[in-house]
C-alpha cells in the first residue's frame, strides 16, 4: 500500500489528507483528521512541508465524493471466503 498527502475539501474549507491506494492505485483510506507537518528536526519538518506541496500538483478531492476501493488485505480475504 501506498500513500500521499491530498487535498481534501470538506463543506467548503480545503484541508491536507494522508490518502491511500491498494495496488489498482484506488483509494482505500485517508486520515480521519486533517494533517499538519511536523518533524522532530527543521530538516524533517522542511522535508515533510515539501510533501505537503506536492499535494497542490493533484486536484482536490470533495471528501463527501471520495469511493472507497478495498484494501488490498481485505480482497485477499475476500477471495479466500469465496474460494
Amino acid at each position: 500500500m501506498v500513500w500521499n498527502y491530498r487535498v481534501i475539501e470538506h463543506k467548503r474549507v480545503f484541508y491536507i489528507h494522508e490518502v491511500y491506494y491498494n495496488d489498482n492505485g484506488d483509494i482505500c483510506a485517508i486520515s480521519e483528521e486533517p494533517m499538519h507537518p511536523h518533524g522532530t528536526s527543521l530538516e524533517e519538518l522542511r522535508r515533510d512541508a515539501e510533501h505537503f506541496l506536492l499535494a497542490f500538483n493533484k486536484p482536490a478531492l470533495k471528501k463527501a465524493k471520495i469511493k472507497f476501493e478495498l484494501m488490498d488485505a481485505e480482497k485477499d480475504i475476500l477471495g479466500k471466503r469465496k474460494g
